[in-house]
């Protein structure tokens, strides 16, 4: 299989100072998000090797995003409170899926068949059929 993803497309997209170190890890993310990706979208390589428009570049994105969330997150908490004397921070992670290497709706839609090719906006025509100025 070839890999789609490296660790450097996670790190050039990191923001803040706390990027991860472990390559090792991150590679093995990158193995399991791109599996997820096979899986639920069946024929993608295909699609890549045929250099559909920018669908390589919208995987990476999809995997660098997918396992961005798992490093964020990695125990899958939902909710975290910190208390330091009368001051408390909660931080809320959203998602149905905190800390897993799931795939968005929306990011699943990036890599959909119809995603990248043909993209044509929906229309209805309101002059009728018969008009003579119907465009032909």
């Amino acid at each position: 299989m070839v890999a789609w993803a490296t660790p450097n497309d996670i790190l050039d997209s990191w923001i803040g100072d706390d990027a991860p170190t472990d390559t090792i890890l991150l590679e093995k993310w990158i193995a399991k998000a791109e599996r997820e990706i096979r899986f639920r979208v069946p024929g993608i390589q295909a699609r890549i090797t045929a250099a559909e428009v920018d669908l390589l570049a919208n995987v990476v994105d999809v995997v660098s995003a997918m396992v961005s969330r798992k490093i964020d997150n990695p125990k899958g908490i939902r909710q975290s409170n910190t208390t330091t004397g009368p001051f408390t921070e909660s931080q809320t992670f959203g998602g149905n899926d905190p800390g897993e290497l799931a795939l968005l709706p929306s990011e699943l839609s990036k890599l959909s068949v119809n995603a990248t090719v043909g993209q044509k906006a929906y229309s209805v025509s309101l002059i009728p059929s018969d008009s003579p100025y119907v465009a032909s």
